[in-house]
């Protein structure tokens, strides 16, 4: 185009100096003038071929740089799956972390801060460590709300050339909170069935001796729900995704010709490893590691606790055997009492930890409260180990001051235990009801009880987890026997002489209920058995008295499937009817502190681009 315009304007030149000679000093000057048109218009159009050049090259590093922001969040992502604690590591240094606590930053460039001085706490990490030139990125990460609620945040900022890009995203584990009803094994608990072993149906021939448990027609999961079993189900209704991780189609078993299951589609996925112990949770309450990985310690109690939440956020708490609310060390070398806590003791003017009726004190919201075992060694270290001796003012005997108990109130007046270590006196048994507002994870470690309705004072902002080691278990109590007295007729006469007499009769009443009315139960919360089962206490007892409905707004995990009713037919002859209801918010949040699968990834929940957090030398911008 270039060349033409030149060939034009130049033809104009020659035909304007070939023109007559009174007319030169007229073409001088349209020469002149042509000549610096033509000047100006190559100017121009090298000008705008050089700019179009740049918008090229511009473009190309834009995009590549979001590209590269996108690499660090999936670089991040990669290493929390091969690292469940890799939360703890990061860099201050940038208002992104505000609140944050790290350890270090494990030798990752990707945390680098500031001009590239060629050393890692000054690095970006590359896209391809394989291209010197290509694409790098650095990220931060916030941490400060991850022990509340499970999600990391993370601001990546990828950098080609000279143009750098930003994007901030919400990081999540993936594991038993996806799920409405989550069970590793599909079958009575073994520890109630002789000669069980637990295996995975899809995995063995025959599981000798163990109870299958199948989802009937009157089971309704109005949630996500996911097996590592195989699922046996005949007509119940699912209102979300099912999952298994039978590697076989149709990945569930239908254990009856009758059962309809039209419809039913269940997905294969990958077995969700559910840890072996709580263990690991103790270490929340410990505080020698504010500085490090537990900045804001929970609250240890040791012995049977109850614990009753009240809807204005207090709660109030009676634990007879505690003395220190916070351990230190590992393994534990000493204890202190931690402010929030309560105070340990007993004291006749009441108002402690130990006096009847407890302490009441404000919830300890976005943390976890502990229970447990009382200390049996002398050599453990810890400081609620008592010895010989016992709490002031304290028996291991129920609510009636005589039968054995565990001295805060089980078994209540007229119960008789399930068992002779339902309610033992220096077992760490959470007894758990009332009206939770705030966001705290109760921990025990052995049974945890709900004792009556636990419900949200609001349920789009309090969130609550429960998880016992053992069971996690309905309290639905049975009476201890006992016998009436009353009198019947009968017919004393002769065929020719009929008469009517009346004497004393003796009835023996041995295993109902002590509430025998269908009263429903709610729990607002998210359930965890980490080595049993979520299950009602009695179950199958008094039959024809059967409770209500059970309702649960939560979650469910359990290694193996828990009875909470007994049916013939359609009809719940014994225990409660189940309305089990998923609480969307798990899907992107968790409880304080809540137990996660043993290797899981991490979710992203939400992520958009923001502003440039830093620019090509490193600067925060």
């Amino acid at each position: 185009m270039l060349k033409l315009l030149r060939a034009r304007i130049g033809g104009r030149l020659l035909r304007v100096i070939g023109a007559r000679d009174d007319e030169r000093g007229m073409a001088l000057a349209t020469v002149i003038i042509l000549g610096t048109v033509l000047m100006l218009m190559s100017g121009a159009i090298v000008s705008v071929s050089v700019s179009g050049a740049q918008k090229s090259v511009y473009d190309a590093n834009w995009n590549a740089a979001g590209a590269a922001a996108y690499a660090g969040v999936e670089d991040y992502q990669s290493k929390l799956a091969n690292d469940n604690s890799y939360s703890r590591y990061g860099a201050l240094g940038n208002t992104f972390s505000t609140g944050s606590t790290f350890v270090g930053t494990n030798n990752n460039p990707a945390f680098g801060l500031g001009s590239d001085s060629g050393t890692p706490a000054t690095a970006w990490a590359k896209v391809d460590p394989s291209v010197a030139t290509g694409g790098t990125y650095r990220y931060q990460v916030n941490n400060s709300n991850y022990a509340a609620s499970g999600v990391l945040r993370l601001q990546s900022t990828g950098r080609v050339g000279n143009v750098t890009r930003t994007v901030v995203a919400d990081l999540k584990q993936s594991g038993f909170l996806d799920f409405l009803y989550f069970t590793d094994y599909e079958i009575r608990d073994p520890a109630l069935t002789s000669g069980c072993t637990a295996a995975y149906g899809w995995a063995v021939a025959s599981r000798p001796n163990c109870t299958t448990i199948q989802f009937g027609p009157n089971d309704v999961i109005s949630g996500p729900a996911h097996s590592n079993d195989t699922m046996n189900i005949c007509g119940a209704t699912f209102g979300s995704t099912v999952s298994s991780a039978n590697p076989t189609a149709p990945f569930y078993a239908t254990p009856a010709a009758s059962c309809d299951n039209t419809g039913l589609v269940v997905s294969p996925k990958n077995i969700v490893q559910m840890p072996s112990t709580i263990g690991s949770l103790i270490q929340e309450t410990r505080s020698d590691l504010t500085a490090s990985t537990v900045p804001r310690p929970g609250c240890l109690y040791s012995g049977p606790t109850t614990i009753n939440f009240t809807s204005d956020g207090k709660m109030t708490v009676y634990s007879p055997w505690t003395l220190a609310t916070n351990i230190k060390g590992n393994p534990v070398t000493g204890g202190s009492v931690a402010d929030g806590c309560g105070t340990p003791g007993y004291s006749s003017a009441g108002g402690t930890l130990g006096s009847p009726g407890g302490q009441t004190m404000p919830v300890v919201d976005s943390n976890l409260i502990y229970v447990q075992n009382v200390p049996q060694s002398a050599g453990s270290g810890d400081p609620n180990y008592w010895g010989t001796k016992t709490p002031k003012n304290y028996s291991c005997t129920g609510a009636d001051g005589s039968t054995a108990g565990n001295g805060v109130g089980f078994p209540a007046k007229g119960e008789v235990a399930p068992s002779a270590t339902s309610y033992g006196c220096t077992n760490g048994d959470a007894f758990v009801q009332g009206t939770v507002k705030g966001n705290v994870t109760v921990a025990a470690n052995n049974y945890l009880y709900v004792t009556d309705d636990v419900l949200y004072a609001d349920a789009s902002k309090d969130m609550l987890g429960l998880i016992g080691e053992n069971n996690v278990i309905v309290y639905n109590p049975i009476a201890a026997t006992y016998t009436t007295s009353d009198t019947e007729t009968y017919n004393c006469g002769t065929t020719r002489k009929p008469a009517t007499c009346t004497r004393p009769v003796t009835t023996t009443h041995a295993g109902e209920l002590l509430d025998r009315t269908a009263s429903d139960r709610t729990i607002d919360a998210a359930i965890m058995s980490v080595l049993h089962s979520f299950t009602v206490q009695n179950y199958d007892a008094d039959r024809n008295y059967p409770k209500g409905r059970l309702t649960v707004l939560g979650a469910i995990a359990q290694k193996f499937r828990g009875t909470v009713a007994t049916t013939s037919g359609n009809t719940t002859v014994t225990g409660y009817a189940k309305n089990y209801q998923y609480d969307s918010r798990l899907a992107f949040q968790a409880p304080p502190k809540f137990l996660s699968p043993v290797s899981t990834t991490y979710g992203i929940t939400q992520v958009t681009e923001s502003k440039t957090a830093i620019s090509a030398t490193g600067a925060n911008l």
